[in-house]
């Protein structure tokens, strides 16, 4: 099961992950490090988390396994330049903005669950029939999406159950 806490109130991103740590996993102080392209772990701890943030929403998932998410809110329009970069197939299955995040934050939480970049792999991977490919060849990595709201959600990872939960920072214990 995948614990996915999210608030629309305005938080520091470390400061989220810390509460959210300290207040639902008995984790006091956990120290919050980042890998080489930022991907944020707590030091000796066997947790997995990943961080998100989109247009007034702040979400955290949390799981025994690794895990990469990404969100976005569902209004605005589509981004041409975003839209010629994704591939021919890609393309295909994109008929509007539900569509077009959904392809976007797929890519992006595969990527974020590797600890990568977009730069470095956004022409690599493609989104497409509801699998991750990388440079072409079929990726075993699941690829689950949920809309909350007005945000589509996606989550890379190997989790079978995602349980989203409204989070409110000023009733979190900080330690």
């Amino acid at each position: 099961m995948l614990d996915i806490y999210y608030t629309y109130e305005t938080v520091a991103s470390d400061d989220y992950i810390r509460m959210i740590l300290s207040s639902y996993y008995n984790i006091p102080n956990p120290v919050i490090c980042k890998s080489i392209h930022g991907k944020p772990y707590a030091e000796g701890r066997k947790i997995h988390f990943n961080l998100t943030h989109s247009r007034g929403l702040t979400a955290l998932a949390v799981g025994k396994k690794r895990v990469g998410l990404d969100c976005e809110r569902l209004d605005g329009r589509a981004r041409p330049a975003v839209l010629r970069a994704f591939t021919e197939r890609e393309r295909s299955e994109i008929f509007g903005l539900p569509d077009f995040y959904a392809h976007w934050t797929a890519r992006e939480s595969y990527i974020k669950f590797y600890g990568e970049t977009l730069a470095a792999c956004w022409r690599k991977v493609e989104y497409y029939g509801g699998r991750i490919y990388r440079s072409g060849e079929l990726q075993p990595d699941k690829i689950m999406q949920f809309t909350l709201g007005e945000h589509v959600f996606s989550v890379c990872g190997d989790y079978h159950k995602v349980v989203p939960r409204l989070c409110d920072p000023s009733k979190l214990r900080r330690r």
